[in-house]
């Protein structure tokens, strides 16, 4: 920001100067006419460039602006907490097991920053946070006394925080008896280690997990697992119900060609009885045959 007004007021400076030697050469009798021509073509060129470049340093210098404003507390910084909140939690949860702004309780209008689901479908609320001004204000600060002054202001704005959120967004049977407040810095969550007992206060007391970028990803890493397993495990019982469907079909297949055989079975023995009946009747009707003969005789 600063190199960039530095380079600005030069080159302003320079086209000021060449002006001036261009007046003072248009008074000198001796400049022709072709060489003032050429001069003030290189300056009329020099100008549109400053011109340009101008424009370019405005539109870098007004989002620089914006960015130190933002940075400094003098407008909401909660959503530069989101967004980072909103990238870890895409990047690794799977679809479908989170929502952003979403309201817990339903006899209320509070919105969490985000609420990610478990395996077994209970509502992680997650809230970010951010205190870019205390973070200034304790690199500028030149003592142990002011340091431990800032120290002293962050802890109490965590734990005016904790509470704030712990009352919102545990609800029973709905949430974790737990909130997660996520910091968007991890330059902030080492001030926050600073504070002795801070995270076990917050933590015992408040029921709030303070996280950073780090352990928060490494928080939902755990938590995505947990979906992983479950999807593994609804596809072993897709499988074991397939297996158990067949099944059932081959001992129904097995009971009828049980069935079936034994009907072949009583069919055989039945073919074979009429095969000794018509054996039977053939020997009588030889024997017949032969009387017959006999009594022709």
């Amino acid at each position: 920001m600063t190199i960039n007004i530095l380079a600005l007021v030069v080159s302003l400076i320079s086209l000021g100067i060449l002006f001036f030697v261009l007046i003072r050469l248009r008074d000198n009798s001796q400049l022709t006419e072709s060489k003032t021509d050429k001069i003030e073509e290189k300056i009329n060129s020099f100008s549109d460039g400053m011109g340009k470049i101008i424009q370019e340093l405005a539109s870098v210098t007004t989002p620089i602006n914006e960015l130190n404003r933002f940075l400094g507390g003098n407008v909401t910084t909660g959503r530069l907490g989101e967004w980072s909140l909103e990238s870890i939690v895409q990047d690794i949860m799977p679809d479908g097991s989170y929502h952003f702004q979403h309201i817990i309780n339903p006899q209320t209008s509070e919105q969490v920053d985000c609420a990610v689901l478990t395996a077994d479908g209970v509502k992680i609320p997650i809230d970010s946070k951010f205190y870019p001004g205390l973070y200034k204000n304790y690199q500028n600060s030149k003592t142990d006394t002011e340091r431990n002054t800032v120290l002293r202001d962050l802890r109490k704005a965590v734990l005016n925080d904790a509470t704030d959120i712990s009352d919102k967004y545990i609800l029973q049977n709905t949430t974790t008896n737990y909130v997660v407040l996520y910091i968007a810095s991890e330059k902030l969550i080492d001030l926050i280690d600073r504070i002795d007992g801070l995270r076990q206060e917050c933590l015992t007391e408040k029921k709030v997990l303070i996280q950073g970028p780090n352990t928060l990803a490494a928080f939902l890493d755990h938590v995505r697992v947990g979906h992983h397993y479950l999807k593994l495990n609804e596809t072993a019982e897709k499988v074991a119900q397939v297996v158990r469907n067949v099944q059932i079909e081959f001992n129904k297949f097995d009971t009828s060609t049980s069935n079936v055989e034994k009907k072949l079975e009583s069919s055989l023995k039945e073919v074979s009885s009429l095969k000794t009946r018509i054996n039977v009747l053939g020997k009588t009707l030889d024997r017949g045959a032969d009387s017959l003969d006999d009594l022709e005789n």
